[in-house]
């Protein structure tokens, strides 16, 4: 897989015929499975973990400005015409970009190695949760200070549970045991829910949703009751407007959108490739699930920082100082409240709220595995287009995505686990997604067309909907504010990374982010951004040496009369014939 996308031949594709497996492509069961399934994908655990950190981190209120500019400008677009042309293709992001641009489908390939590291270490986060799951299940929570020697919960997420330590202590590098098992737990939940298939994924989306948006009301609640709760409210909302004039702040601001969101990941052009060529409520899909997904950040905020409030005020601290504890904030400061649930319940509302984390973690693990899937089946199709995607073969692809995953992940494991995670997590969603999204931009807007892609979302929505769509205004937006904007936050990342403030003098004397060794920062920090880039250009200089071309596309009448007539033909089939499921071999 790692050389396609360089020839017409490594992706399966013969100049001027466009790239193909449609026909053959499994169907969502219904609309309801497709919206579910994607909004859990966006819905997940950066909307309660890393939303609120980085608000702690980068002033409160101040970030949420940068935040809805970055979603309304960048973000909410590109996930629609992300999903508009995986359904117009009915093919993965490879074989999508293949027909928009040839020389460019490398930019999936970028994707894919993204996806590969942001899974790693999210599913370390999510062992995380497993372990605070387990031992909600004692009569008295572990973590409360009577039964903790008087710990933190702070100190005890990690002393206890994590064994941090830093680099270069004796040990740092040993696995934990604890840790290593939570992990082996995630991974195989993830494989058992996803060799069902598109169905069973479908049906179980509507339990992993709904239930952990009960429970953080349930949390909510409780949380605005605390004493405190109103200063770390008013800290939330409250914008520090020196933070807006700080790169950091809209660089953190636009990964998080796109790290939850998650256009340039690939994922919503692999699950919308999954709906009928007739299918005209995509556009409706896409406006419930984006704003889903920041409400759901947005009243998550509303609880941690009510939270955050009572903490600061037990400790006596400034409430920016609990804010801005790390990616550690989320187990802090809910294990904390957690604590004070009256007669005796604590351990009923613990198991409750860590299984919402587990079930909102393991809602977008789902579908970005499910996206790594799409990528090799497509390309096998693309190989070998005779060849049949059975069971089980399918079974063995999801299998050994799994286990590879998972024994790269054992790296976050170790006792130096969290600091690696936070350097990870620092530099691959924010760099490596910014450039993806910049290239998609440039990909659609300028390559492929910004009136072509219009007629797209034309095409996707209800005729009645069709006359609302606000072609001037888009047609600037995607030439223009998208790609302007990403360069603009992409140039200004990069110079704050190597001389703003917020670089810590380590141990050689360099100034590092988060004064971690500088060999470490180069090799998994710049080394996860470098990596995927450095093939994006290569992928392109092979492409013009080798004379790729486009494949031809045919006229927007003709898609339309071929819609037409296949719409036609689906229900004249509908009629004599009843449809087929599909099989666990979904893929």
């Amino acid at each position: 897989m790692a050389v396609a996308g360089a020839t017409p031949q490594d992706v399966g594709v013969e100049l001027g015929k466009q790239v193909s497996t449609a026909s053959e492509r499994p169907k969502w069961g219904s609309r309801g499975q497709f919206i579910m399934v994607l909004m859990g994908y966006a819905i997940g655990l950066g909307n309660i973990w890393r939303f609120p950190y980085m608000c702690g981190k980068y002033g409160g209120g101040a970030f949420m400005i940068a935040y809805l500019v970055s979603l309304f400008c960048i973000a909410a677009p590109l996930f629609v015409f992300e999903t508009v042309l995986g359904h117009k293709y009915q093919l993965g992001p490879v074989g999508t970009f293949t027909n928009m641009y040839a020389p460019w489908a490398g930019v999936a390939y970028v994707s894919i190695i993204m996806t590969c590291v942001i899974l790693t270490y999210y599913q370390a986060l999510l062992g995380w949760a497993v372990i605070y799951f387990v031992q909600s299940f004692a009569a008295k929570l572990p973590w409360h200070p009577d039964e903790c020697g008087g710990c933190t919960t702070g100190d005890y997420f990690g002393q206890t549970v994590l064994n941090a330590a830093s680099f270069g202590d004796e040990g740092g590098w040993d696995v934990q045991g604890k840790l290593f098992l939570a992990l082996m737990a995630v991974w195989f939940v993830t494989w058992l829910a996803l060799i069902g298939g598109k169905n069973v994924l479908g049906k179980i989306a509507y339990f992993t949703v709904l239930f952990p948006v009960l429970l953080l009301v349930i949390i909510f609640c409780k949380a605005v009751t605390l004493e405190g709760a109103g200063d770390g409210v008013a800290y939330y909302i409250t914008p520090d407007m020196s933070h807006l004039t700080k790169a950091n702040t809209w660089s953190a601001a636009a990964s998080q959108i796109l790290f939850s969101l998650s256009p340039a990941m690939g994922t919503a052009i692999a699950m919308s490739s999954y709906h009928e060529k007739s299918y005209d409520r995509l556009l409706q899909d896409n406006l419930v699930i984006i704003c889903c997904n920041s409400c759901f950040s947005m009243f998550g905020g509303f609880a941690v920082f009510s939270i955050v409030g009572y903490l600061a005020e037990q400790r006596g601290l400034p409430v920016e100082q609990v804010a801005s504890a790390g990616t550690g904030l989320a187990f802090d400061v809910f294990a904390e409240v957690l604590t004070l649930f009256p007669g005796g319940s604590s351990p009923f509302f613990s198991v409750c709220f860590f299984f919402m984390l587990l079930l909102l973690g393991l809602d977008s693990a789902f579908a970005f595995v499910e996206t790594l899937q799409t990528y090799v089946v497509d390309f096998i199709q693309h190989k070998r287009p005779d060849l049949e995607i059975t069971p089980k073969m399918n079974m063995m692809i999801v299998s050994a995505l799994a286990f590879g995953l998972f024994l790269i992940g054992i790296v976050y494991t170790t006792r130096v686990g969290s600091n690696l995670l936070d350097i990870a997590d620092h530099f691959c969603p924010t760099y490596c997604l910014l450039f993806v999204a910049l290239v998609e931009y440039v990909l659609i807007a300028w390559k492929y067309g910004a009136e072509k892609m219009i007629q797209d979302i034309q095409n996707c929505a209800p005729p009645q909907w069709q006359q609302y769509i606000p072609v001037k205004a888009a047609t600037i937006q995607m030439k223009y504010v998208g790609p302007v904007g990403i360069s603009f936050i992409l140039l200004m990342a990069l110079i704050d990374e190597f001389s703003g403030d917020s670089l810590i003098a380590n141990e050689s004397g360099w100034k590092t982010y988060g004064g971690y060794p500088t060999g470490v920062t180069i090799c998994l920090g710049w080394g996860s951004v470098a990596i995927p880039v450095g093939y994006f250009f290569f992928s392109v200089i092979r492409a013009h040496m080798t004379g790729v071309t486009t494949p031809e596309q045919p006229a927007v009448e003709d898609v339309k009369k071929a819609n037409t007539s296949q719409t036609v033909s689906t229900k004249a089939d509908e009629n004599t014939t009843p449809p087929n499921e599909p099989s666990g071999s979904d893929q």
